[in-house]
């Protein structure tokens, strides 16, 4: 057999060599967006004009112009590229996230930029991550998410924002072993939210395994094996649903020992962090391109970042 050799992860001394100015990071945009040679998006002409300085390629046959950031992360962007590749770089490399305090200090922008910097790439990865279902057996629970408070704690809990969770279940020679991940914020525990859930991120036929909650109910009457389990009022949950466990515990430390506070209104934003990152895994080697590829396919003017 045949083993495809692994990509070296590249150093910050070889990053910063490569991408030092705009001219760099332009042409390494280019080659990700048309690897073949330039296309017309409209009349898909390959012949053109370049319009340097403004960084625009002109179709030949239909005149239509295009920018090569447009209706990307980098749309309209007034900050020089190498400071956008070194954000997306650092969000790649960091396995414990990386906060806009850290990229203020790096880049040399004020804070709310590089907020705002940080939350678009985010947006590239929760779009980049809405193509991933997942299938086999499934563990299901929900959490919730929200700082240390007094009162109640768990399912019912005040101030907090609560989140379905799933994990695959991968049967390996020596047990278990995670696969994919899926998390959700909701409004609220219910049988609805459970159903969207699981229409969106599940394939129908999978095996979902569950505690006893009465929500989970609904997936008796969907394409679903439903099994349940008694966890003896949480007892013996971490015995049964080890991953889903493991999973929600690293989200919250990932929140709190990085960001410290998430804004409620910002949380999905985060969420969409950690899921991306955990499910790309095995591809540290190149996650850099990977995330690259997925600021290129969206546009974070559409999802309103600021007005969520």
């Amino acid at each position: 057999m045949e083993f495809k050799k692994r990509t070296r992860i590249i150093t910050v001394k070889e990053f910063r060599t490569k991408f030092s100015t705009d001219e760099d990071c332009l042409k390494h945009l280019v080659e990700l967006r048309w690897p073949n040679g330039f296309v017309c998006p409209k009349c898909y002409n390959q012949e053109f004009h370049w319009q340097a300085g403004k960084d625009i390629y002109w179709c030949k046959t239909c005149k239509y112009q295009v920018s090569v950031t447009a209706g990307t992360v980098f749309h309209s962007t007034n900050l020089r590229l190498p400071g956008w590749f070194w954000a997306i770089y650092r969000m790649a490399q960091d396995k414990k996230g990386f906060s806009a305090m850290q990229l203020m200090k790096e880049i040399d922008v004020s804070y709310p930029t590089a907020w705002f910097m940080l939350h678009k790439i985010r947006c590239a990865m929760e779009e980049r991550d809405k193509q991933y279902r997942l299938k086999g057996r499934i563990e299901l629970d929900d959490a919730y998410l929200g700082g240390e408070s007094k009162g109640k704690r768990g399912r019912g809990a005040e101030g907090k924002v609560p989140i379905l969770v799933a994990v695959e279940k991968r049967q390996t020679r020596d047990g278990t072993t995670p696969g994919y991940v899926a998390i959700r914020i909701v409004e609220s525990l219910s049988s609805t939210l459970v159903k969207d859930f699981l229409d969106s991120k599940i394939v129908l036929g999978s095996t979902i395994e569950t505690d006893g909650l009465s929500v989970y109910g609904v997936i008796d009457r969907l394409d679903f094996v439903h099994e349940a389990y008694v966890t003896e009022n949480g007892s013996k949950a971490k015995e049964l649903f080890p991953w889903v466990h493991l999973v929600i515990g690293n989200l919250k430390r990932f929140i709190l020992g990085t960001h410290h506070h998430a804004d409620p209104k910002y949380l999905r934003f985060y969420v969409s962090e950690y899921c991306y990152r955990l499910n790309r895994r095995f591809h540290e080697d190149d996650l850099f391109e990977h995330l690259m590829k997925a600021c290129l396919l969206v546009s974070p003017r559409k999802h309103n970042i600021l007005g969520y």
